[in-house]
């Protein structure tokens, strides 16, 4: 009689758990399927590592979908990403899809914007008939830095090095040739000597502008040397 309650309460007890996940998967799809808004798709021409099925869509930081399949597109090249979104703005015109990581976390959402009129659509182009309305998408963050690092590598990779240092050298030999060579000795030479004829003519200045002080000084004295090679003879005291 025990055996028989045991195994009662088994099977009673495996029914239930059956039940209970049912009910759960029932409940999972009918909220999937119940859930408001429309069918967009986006396609990212990068690695969508860490996107999943149920990953949140949101809108400035606010929810407002949830991304309901991934795979890759019909061109093998691009990926797509189907989305439900409940939002009445128009999404194909006036938005744009980026990848976003929550924090450190790691976790992968999609992340809707207003389009910048002012920056380039990097949206990538589709050569293939969507299976819905699409969204333009936008590369993400990182992406952009390492693509901005790839180039910056391949600007100093095409850089001729070697080039530049053969410049260098044949300059720097060319500017010795120049210091030692007979020309710039003349020069110096021909310096050396202007230098000595301008100290002699300011030496000659400098003697002129001494008697002319002392004939200017003597001037003042005697204002009648200007006229008289001598000065005149003292005036006699009238008695």
């Amino acid at each position: 009689m025990a055996s028989r309650t045991s195994k009662f309460l088994i099977g009673l007890f495996v029914m239930a758990g059956s039940f209970i996940v049912a009910v759960i998967i029932i409940w999972v799809g009918a909220a999937d399927f119940f859930l408001k808004g429309s069918t967009y798709v986006t396609y990212f021409d990068e690695s969508v590592q860490g996107l999943q099925a149920d990953s949140a869509v949101k809108y400035r930081g606010v929810d407002v979908g949830k991304v309901r399949s991934i795979r890759v597109a019909p061109d093998d090249r691009l990926i797509e990403v189907t989305m439900k979104i409940d939002l009445s703005s128009d999404l194909q015109h006036q938005t744009e899809a980026q990848l976003r990581t929550a924090g450190i976390t790691g976790i992968v959402f999609v992340e809707l914007d207003r389009i910048r009129p002012d920056e380039k659509s990097t949206s990538p182009e589709i050569t293939f008939k969507p299976s819905y309305p699409v969204i333009p998408s936008r590369r993400s963050e990182i992406s952009r830095i390492l693509a901005g690092t790839n180039e910056i590598m391949e600007s100093i990779q095409a850089i001729d090095f070697e080039g530049l240092s053969e410049q260098l050298k044949n300059t720097t030999l060319a500017v010795e040739n120049f210091i030692g060579g007979k020309q710039t000795h003349g020069v110096m030479t021909n310096l050396e000597s202007t230098t000595a004829n301008i100290d002699r003519a300011m030496e000659g200045l400098r003697v002129t502008m001494e008697n002319l002080q002392s004939f200017s000084e003597r001037i003042k004295e005697n204002p009648s040397e200007l006229f008289f090679n001598r000065p005149p003879p003292p005036k006699k005291i009238m008695e």
